[in-house]
């Protein structure tokens, strides 16, 4: 049988030498999609533009980044890529979702479109068969209305993915299909599965016996400003042993906030404290959720248990993974020396994703990896 599967990664910046080395690692591939996460130095159009050029019969989706890997290395200011043929996918079928000031009625049309593609309407599609990948402008904070859109058109399927970084520049993300480069909007894909798959979701933090019932927050702008009817700054701070005036960067990402369902947290992570008392979040937290504070474990040794009850799972070795892994879980790698481990957790199979802005599946979170994983 031809090969189904290939990932690829290349430094290179000009998009005509990137796409050539790209195009000589995934090699002779019949793919139905080919997904690419570049760094917003590249030309994203060209370089999708190129793909769909060699790969005529699929889908080229893409977005800027906060770092690219596959499965054994990975970097800055590079591309990575990840080509499926149909021994995957039977199928493939894309729509954007220009979200603008309605992104509700922008993932309505794109889900509507989707349906006319697939034969039916999502929420009638079989869940074992079809999976949703998520791609979004990581600037517009429109995470949270998107996903809640999808759960209403979709309420079956998964979709799974991550939002468009900039490395930290916080200028402009964008997102690509097709030689298409759009910002402001939504890739929804649908992938008609031929082989089982599974979703991964994983995130290094356990509660700590401080929690808070959210009294006052400004959902639209992601702050918070009371918790249990107390400034949240002075009850944070006092939870993590800290002063108000010592909250940084550091003390957020070792202390998110996590949302308990089930025994598993779901992360919202500070940004900043801001002049008028407030703190910001990455992530949307509403009035009367009950939050704790967490503390960090072990990231690398928990993506490789993720990574275990994948295989669990699917009855086997996978035979390959989309991953969409937070900005804040790469800098925690930089600082502490693990990327070897954490490409370690995807030996022996095509891995490919980026460090994103947020992750998505059932919902914004941060500081988490979440996946697609297939045998």
């Amino acid at each position: 049988m031809p090969v189904q599967i290939r990932s690829a990664l290349t430094h290179a910046l000009p998009a005509e030498t990137a796409s050539a080395e790209l195009l000589e690692q995934l090699g002779e591939l019949d793919a139905r999609v080919v997904f690419f996460f570049c760094s917003h130095y590249h030309d994203g159009a060209e370089l999708s533009r190129r793909l769909r050029e060699r790969y005529p019969q699929a889908e080229v989706v893409g977005c800027t980044t906060a770092g690219e890997f596959v499965q054994d290395r990975g970097g800055e200011a590079g591309v990575s890529a990840l080509a499926l043929g149909a021994g995957k996918v039977r199928a493939a079928h894309v729509a954007l979702a220009r979200l603008g000031e309605a992104p509700e009625a922008a993932v309505r049309a794109a889900a509507e479109r989707l349906a006319a593609a697939a034969g039916a309407p999502l929420r009638e599609l079989d869940a074992s068969r079809h999976a949703g990948v998520l791609l979004i402008d990581g600037l517009g904070m429109h995470e949270e209305r998107v996903n809640e859109e999808l759960g209403r058109v979709a309420p079956l399927l998964s979709f799974v993915g991550g939002s468009a970084g900039d490395n930290l520049e916080f200028r402009q993300t964008r997102l690509f299909w097709n030689g298409v480069s759009v910002s402001d909007a939504a890739l929804l894909v649908l992938l008609e599965m031929a082989v089982p798959f599974t979703i991964t979701k994983t995130c290094s933090f356990a509660p700590t016996a401080h929690r808070f019932t959210i009294t006052r927050a400004d959902p639209a702008t992601r702050t918070v400003y009371e918790v249990d009817g107390e400034p949240v700054t002075r009850a944070y701070a006092r939870a993590v042993g800290v002063r108000p005036d010592e909250l940084d960067g550091a003390v957020f990402m070792r202390h998110p906030l996590g949302i308990m369902v089930d025994d598993e947290p779901w992360i919202r992570s500070p940004q900043q404290v801001l002049p008028d008392g407030g703190i910001r979040f990455y992530c949307q937290i509403l009035e009367g959720m009950e939050v704790h504070v967490m503390r960090p474990t072990d990231l690398t040794g928990e993506t490789r248990a993720a990574v275990g009850r994948a295989r669990e799972a699917l009855g086997g070795a996978p035979g390959g993974a989309l991953l969409f892994n937070c900005i804040l879980r790469r800098l925690e790698l930089d600082a502490t020396g693990g990327h070897p481990q954490f490409h370690e957790a995807f030996r022996g199979f095509p891995a490919a994703g980026f460090h994103t802005y947020g992750e998505s599946w059932l919902g914004h979170i941060n500081q988490t990896c979440t996946g697609l994983v297939f045998a």
